[in-house]
């Protein structure tokens, strides 16, 4: 099996990811265009055994989080309504932009207990020089992007293959990753994650027969 490496997600540093947010009664588009003028974002937060609610949250605060935590960040989130405060774990499901300045309109949080083990998709990053493609070979990459099952602390931030033993012929399969503690990949353990492949040779493929024009294939002239 080939040694690969990873990046773990820093627990500690998700754990400590906080966003605040307000509990919005109004829904209508007036509310949300208010929202968004004053710096914050439409948001819902939905999850097992409770009703989906309406929040809103900054806006800079949260991409913030999205920029240096990435997308698949456990954050603490403070609700607040009529006075009392409310400590909710979310992970981001997703987040809408506006479609000219990209800018964030709208997010959706997934509430998740610490106890309870989520999916999540990870990049997978390649890393090294393979010997293989200094030879010619060709590199591919079938997989760029993981799912994995784990605790919703222990997402890794990627996952890094090494390919710096990877020769002509060689490839990583799925299931020869070398995972964080706790992290299960999700698909066929045989799909490979890349390989490096022998260029083709034209000039090792059969000649063409050239055929005059008006003459099929095979006739005699």
């Amino acid at each position: 099996m080939l040694n690969q490496n990873n990046e773990k997600g820093d627990s500690e540093k998700q754990m400590n990811t906080e966003l605040n947010a307000e509990v919005r009664l109004g829904r209508n588009k007036r509310h949300k265009n208010d929202l968004l003028k004053k710096g914050f974002i439409p948001a819902v937060i939905y999850g097992k055994n409770m009703d989906s609610f309406a929040v809103s949250v900054n806006t800079n605060e949260l991409k913030k989080i999205l920029e240096q935590a990435g997308s698949n960040a456990l954050i603490h989130m403070k609700i607040s309504q009529d006075g009392e405060t409310k400590d909710h774990q979310v992970l981001v499901k997703s987040v809408q932009h506006e479609p000219v300045s990209r800018t964030l309109i709208h997010a959706d949080f997934h509430q998740v207990s610490l106890k309870d083990k989520v999916n999540a998709t990870v990049n997978i990053h390649l890393d090294g020089s393979a010997p293989g493609v200094a030879k010619g070979g060709i590199l591919t990459q079938q997989i760029w992007r993981l799912e994995v099952e784990c605790l919703a602390s222990s997402i890794p931030d990627a996952i890094t293959v090494d390919i710096s033993c990877l020769d002509i012929g060689d490839e990583i399969c799925l299931g020869d990753l070398v995972l964080p503690p706790g992290v299960k990949a999700i698909g066929d353990v045989q799909a490979y994650v890349v390989a490096i492949t022998a260029q083709s040779n034209e000039t090792d493929l059969p000649a063409k027969e050239e055929i005059p024009i008006g003459q099929v294939a095979g006739e005699e002239v």
